[in-house]
């Protein structure tokens, strides 16, 4: 693993880290780290964003252009953390984003994750961009006009988030697109890429992107798309075809309006659902309620007949069992207007939920 920053305390971090499990290189200036690359051709890079001479996007981009025979995974390491700097960082080939002060625990994570998935990924997007050129050279309007509706049919049958992700995915895939989606439903965000893998950083970058409410960003390649509770990012659009590059984000931009529709329709279909549960639980509670309240009064009677009857038994006079009866009924009385009450309320709720 190569570090490239030149903070000594943070690469004194990054020693006590990993010098003891990983082939570790520091080195403190990005032509340096160049040529460190090119030399020692590291599995992964952590790269600071701020050096003096040559910062870090121009180290990531200078990497990209070695002919290696396997690319690094580069990590960001920075305090520059605002969804722009997110974006222009992953845009120069950036693959994962680590915040200053720096979290040891999530380091060292992001590593593992990074050595446990880099060879698989890297085969992958190999793969895949083959794939991609031949799909994109091959394309032509009607093609592309037959996905776009194709997508549209299979939205009236999808019914749950998951679903709606991958199917928008596949669309993507077939116009040669490498993607990541997020969909936002029920205070939750769902993030799924073309590796059918959850992304942390596409993940946080493109939920700072639906906050800043623009329909579509543009950084070279990427593009992404919000719309609503929808985002979807394109890692590989175009950009040297200009003509392919606006037609395609005039479909891109349809889908990710109808992917936010069905979306926003199932949100709804789902709260419909729970309120009609919520009507069945309250109005088997007033029922309840009401055969309760019925049950009461039958015994209210049947208490003050028994009452009357020992009044009599103890030798009470007239007015003492009157008087005895009259509290009784009062307190009895109280307790029925106390139901009433209760069966109130629950009818006014029952009446608020439209039932």
């Amino acid at each position: 693993m190569l570090v490239i920053d030149d903070d000594p305390i943070l690469t004194q971090i990054m020693q006590m880290l990993f010098e003891a499990t990983l082939d570790l290189t520091c080195r403190s200036s990005g032509e340096e780290g160049v040529q460190a690359v090119r030399e020692t051709l590291p599995e992964i890079v952590l790269l600071d964003i701020e050096m003096a001479g040559m910062d870090g996007y121009e180290v990531c981009r200078r990497i990209r252009e070695l002919d290696l025979p396997s690319q690094p995974y580069i990590i960001f390491v920075s305090a520059h953390s605002d969804p722009v700097k997110r974006l222009a960082a992953y845009s120069v080939g950036g693959e994962d984003f680590v915040g200053k002060p720096l979290q040891p625990e999530e380091l060292v994570r992001k590593v593992g994750q990074a050595l446990s998935y880099r060879r698989e990924i890297h085969e992958l997007r190999t793969q895949a961009q083959g794939a991609m050129s031949v799909a994109m050279s091959a394309m032509t309007d009607s093609s592309a006009l037959g996905i776009c509706l194709q997508f549209f049919r299979k939205l009236f049958q999808i019914s749950d988030p998951e679903q709606l992700m991958k199917t928008t995915l596949d669309t993507l895939a077939e116009f040669g697109l490498s993607a990541t989606v997020q969909l936002r439903v029920d205070g939750a965000a769902r993030t799924l890429n073309s590796a059918q893998l959850d992304d942390h950083m596409e993940s946080l970058l493109l939920r700072d992107l639906s906050a800043d409410q623009q329909h579509i960003v543009s950084y070279g390649s990427r593009t992404a798309f919000n719309y609503g509770p929808v985002s979807l990012l394109i890692q590989n659009m175009p950009v040297d075809d200009e003509e392919r590059y606006g037609k395609l984000k005039d479909y891109l931009a349809l889908m990710g309006e109808g992917a936010a529709e069905r979306a926003e329709a199932m949100a709804r279909d789902r709260a419909g659902d729970r309120l009609t549960q919520a009507r069945s639980v309250l109005g088997g509670l007033l029922q309840n309620h009401q055969a309760g309240m019925a049950e009461a009064r039958m015994l209210q009677e049947v208490a003050l007949s028994r009452l009357g009857g020992m009044a009599k038994e103890f030798g009470l006079s007239p007015a003492q069992t009157s008087a005895l009866l009259d509290a009784a009924g009062e307190a009895l009385g109280g307790l029925c207007q106390l139901q009433g009450r209760q069966e109130a309320g629950l009818s006014l709720l029952r009446a608020t939920l439209g039932t």
